[in-house]
């Protein structure tokens, strides 16, 4: 679901000037957010900056899963599951940083918790299976 969502964005930012997006910390390569509906103004700043947050946290994650490895299918799946919970971690962390709606927060705060309670279950896993 993550590269569909990428993919989309990619298409919606074809032919934006790559300089500016380079400028965009924490940004992917080539990914101008400023030229997306609702970007522009002190409020669409607020929200060109969320929209990189997230971009920088899905290709963390994805490159997290990709790489991730065990010695066994078994450890493989824990491993790329951790990833796969701390990106949803990393996301709500940005919801709760730049979203301004109450429920949205308190989803995104339910989230983190039992990503990570789910993350820390795979490690233990992990750690008592020698992954």
């Amino acid at each position: 679901m993550t590269l569909t969502i990428l993919a989309a964005i990619a298409a919606l930012s074809a032919g934006a000037s790559t300089a500016s997006a380079q400028s965009n910390q924490g940004a992917m390569k080539g990914m101008d957010h400023s030229a997306m509906p609702g970007m522009k103004g002190a409020k669409g700043d607020h929200n060109m900056m969320a929209m990189n947050d997230y971009m920088a946290a899905m290709k963390k994650m994805d490159q997290a899963m990709m790489s991730a490895k065990g010695s066994t299918p078994d450890a493989t799946f824990a491993r790329k599951m951790m990833a796969h919970h701390q990106g949803a971690i990393d996301m709500a962390q940005i919801q709760l940083r730049h979203g301004a709606d109450a429920d949205a927060k308190k989803i995104a705060q339910k989230t983190i918790d039992e990503n990570t309670k789910s993350k820390a279950e795979l490690e233990a896993w992990l750690k008592s299976h020698g992954g």
